[in-house]
């Protein structure tokens, strides 16, 4: 079985309209009552227009190219190490999409406690001190923020 694609072309759309479905949901998510140039609202929109027109711009680098890459996908790249890589950030991003789930009900400290050591655990990490640093960490980041300025965390 062949399957040919060309990523640019899909990766660019995906995120032109990924991007552009976040901008319009921008002010119902981040609701301001402030009305100098740099709101509540600015950054996201910084970076959320920065995504859609590098989208845009791999899209049309994609359509326009003089070579057309495209890749072909077969039974034997199922098995190849780049593929293995790619299924364990695919895992990487799911962890995190569940961090995100955790961190309401669990608050910061337990959830992104579990994440490190969950993450550590998936990478294979045998030795005590390499679960230590990111626990201290988060221990670090919670008393700075929480204790020491007053910050609202999750």
């Amino acid at each position: 079985m062949k399957i040919k694609y060309n990523s640019e072309i899909i990766g660019g759309t995906l995120f032109a309209i990924v991007g552009a479905v976040l901008w319009l949901l921008i002010p119902s998510q981040i609701p301001t009552r402030e009305t100098g140039s740099i709101t509540a609202q600015t950054i996201p929109s910084i970076a959320i227009g920065g995504m859609c027109i590098f989208g845009i711009g791999l899209l049309l680098e994609g359509i326009f190219a003089r070579e057309k890459k495209e890749t072909v996908i077969t039974k034997e790249i199922f098995h190849s190490e780049e593929f293995k890589k790619s299924v364990k950030s695919a895992i990487f991003c799911l962890f995190l999409i569940a961090f995100c789930f955790m961190v309401k009900p669990l608050g910061f400290l337990i959830s992104t406690a579990i994440l490190a050591v969950a993450i550590m655990l998936f990478y294979g990490a045998r030795k005590w001190y390499f679960y230590a640093i990111p626990l201290a960490m988060v221990g670090i980041v919670y008393v700075v923020f929480k204790v020491l300025l007053h910050v609202s965390l999750p």
